[in-house]
């Protein structure tokens, strides 16, 4: 019944089970059986099948705009929100441990529950039905994104931001950890804390934090 309800919310029926059950699998929960696997195998995929839209939706575009859109469109920021908006997080199956850690903490496994779901729909069926179901899933931002729009992640925004108030660059310190990576920079002696399913992603979710706390600060 748990399942049913979640492929309401994704839009798409499974016709082996296991697949999804193993989609929702968090590491923390099952240390050898887990979504690990089909994580890396959707986040080509998703890769893949938006470069393609990219590719065939802007035709006089040159590589590095492409590559910024891909990223914009992919990014962890973007996969949290996909993932909050059908409500995922009461379906992984996470440790007793993992459950109790704040939301903050909780991004990678979002981000890593949506790309594991993509290469279970795929696994399930084929490239032609996950191509169908990614431009579904993303289809208000897809529909939304332009070329002459600003593409810059908040890595990139924060060393702009640093360097206009000739403030030192931090240094982005990465580990992994049970939910993915974390990475902690020092900024005004205050430490930031991001998490992420990537070592980039991390890296960026902490710059957001202190740009969110800089752009207060400064106005």
């Amino acid at each position: 019944m748990e399942l049913k309800a979640l492929e309401e919310k994704l839009g798409y029926a499974f016709k082996d089970s296991s697949f999804l059950e193993l989609a929702i699998i968090h590491k923390s929960s099952n240390n050898s059986l887990n979504n690990e696997r089909l994580e890396f195998l959707g986040d080509a995929i998703l890769n893949s099948i938006i470069s393609e839209y990219l590719f065939m939706k802007f035709p006089n575009e040159k590589e590095g705009l492409l590559t910024r859109m891909r990223s914009h469109l992919v990014k962890g920021e973007t996969l949290t929100k996909k993932a909050n908006e059908i409500g995922i997080i009461k379906f992984i199956k996470l440790s007793k441990g993992t459950a109790l850690l704040s939301d903050n903490r909780k991004h990678s496994i979002l981000e890593g529950s949506i790309e594991s779901i993509i290469g279970a729909v795929f696994l399930d069926s084929d490239w032609a039905q996950a191509k169908i179901f990614i431009l579904n899933f993303f289809k208000i931002e897809l529909s939304d994104i332009e070329a002459d729009q600003e593409f810059r992640d908040s890595k990139t925004e924060l060393q702009e931001l640093l360097q206009s108030k000739k403030l030192q660059l931090p240094k982005y310190i990465t580990n992994e950890s049970d939910v993915g990576f974390d990475c902690h920079i020092l900024i005004d002696d205050r430490k930031f804390i991001g998490t992420g399913n990537s070592k980039r992603r991390s890296e960026i979710a902490v710059a957001k934090e202190a740009l969110n706390y800089l752009k207060s600060k400064y106005g």
